[in-house]
């Protein structure tokens, strides 16, 4: 059995860009935006070139230069067979991380009693707005699949997608009406709750950061 080799996630995002089919460097950083860069994120192009070299020394990618008359040559990429082992071993070997929340606006919200509240109430009111606007490109996402083989992996990563906006969107609805409704001092406590808590959560814990 292949064993995956200590690369960095972004190598094994590239190759799983390629087992899609031949690409160039620009074609992989217009498919990782459009793709694994909603859900996790899109390495940036001179990523892509330098892991490109990596995958191509180890024997992970071949590439071929192609003439263009109206433009200059490009150079194509493919995954071999060694590569596309690699990435079977990386997907199947690899444990799986928890997901980390990295949010500007929770920062700020963690922070808000030095913010304006209309300031902070603005800041969640877009965040709102970026929520409806990501759902609508998720689900023009599963509008363009016609069948093709594999496209139930995309409807099951957009649907993952979708179920968090509507998530982030109940939640920014809670935090606005509290946030108008708030007193001064900006304190809550366990009964003012507009939504439910984690059903598997059956004990309580005193704040330890008010």
């Amino acid at each position: 059995m292949t064993t995956a080799k200590s690369l960095p996630k972004n190598a094994y995002v590239i190759l799983g860009l390629l087992s899609f089919g031949e690409q160039s460097g620009y074609d992989l950083k217009q498919l990782a935006d459009n793709s694994v860069g909603l859900f996790f994120s899109s390495p940036v192009r001179s990523q892509i070139y330098s892991e490109l070299r990596r995958l191509s020394e180890l024997g992970y990618a071949s590439d071929r230069e192609v003439e263009q008359d109206d433009r200059p040559d490009k150079r194509l990429y493919s995954i071999t067979d060694e590569g596309l082992a690699a990435l079977r071993a990386w997907l199947s070997t690899t444990p799986t991380s928890d997901d980390v929340i990295k949010s500007h606006l929770l920062l700020k919200i963690f922070f808000g009693r030095h913010m304006d509240r209309d300031e902070l109430i603005a800041e969640v009111e877009g965040y709102r707005s970026s929520a409806y606007d990501f759902i609508d490109l998720l689900q023009q996402t599963r509008a363009n699949c016609g069948g093709e083989p594999g496209t139930l992996f995309t409807y099951l990563t957009t649907g993952l997608g979708i179920s968090h906006a509507h998530a982030n969107i109940e939640w920014a609805d809670e935090a606005i009406a509290l946030l108008k409704n708030a007193n001064t001092e900006y304190s809550w406590n366990s009964s003012e709750s507009l939504r439910n808590d984690n059903p598997r959560n059956h004990s309580s814990t005193r704040c330890q950061i008010c």
